[in-house]
């Protein structure tokens, strides 16, 4: 403790110093104990749609034939894409098929998943090996298991 001649302020003053610092240790603490924000994941809603002699899965996401989903994007489309890969490496018990997860982020585990998809769809053609979903693979991940 700190003295002058009054003594008070300075011990209050340090008191409330301590009290602040305490605080602030604690709190900090606290904070680092936290957890972390887990990601959120999607339940797909399947459903089969009929046009002429072709039936067409869909999730529930996205209704696209055409619109390029890729690494690196976010949202509905990714969504649908992740759902009809878990659809597929449920019906064909290959896991290389997974995605390993839903939750709406194209990255590596669902590239690789597509990849797999499209040497399936197109064995002949490896220039469509790509990991896009795009005008081409959309219609086959939609029918695949036709």
């Amino acid at each position: 403790m700190i003295r002058n001649t009054t003594g008070t302020r300075v011990r209050a003053a340090s008191t409330a110093l301590r009290a602040l610092v305490t605080a602030g240790v604690l709190g900090a603490s606290l904070v680092a104990l936290a957890p972390a924000a887990s990601a959120t994941t999607y339940t797909c809603h399947y459903s089969w749609t009929t046009s002429g002699s072709l039936s067409y899965l869909y999730a529930g996401y996205s209704d696209t034939n055409t619109i390029n989903t890729e690494k690196g994007q976010t949202g509905n489309r990714v969504i649908e894409v992740q759902c009809l890969m878990t659809y597929w490496a449920n019906r064909v018990g290959e896991s290389k098929y997974d995605p390993k997860g839903i939750d709406g982020q194209f990255g590596t585990n669902t590239e690789n998943a597509v990849i797999n998809a499209q040497k399936a769809c197109f064995p002949s053609d490896s220039s469509q090996w790509d990991g896009e979903v795009g005008p081409k693979t959309w219609p086959c991940l939609r029918r695949w298991a036709n």
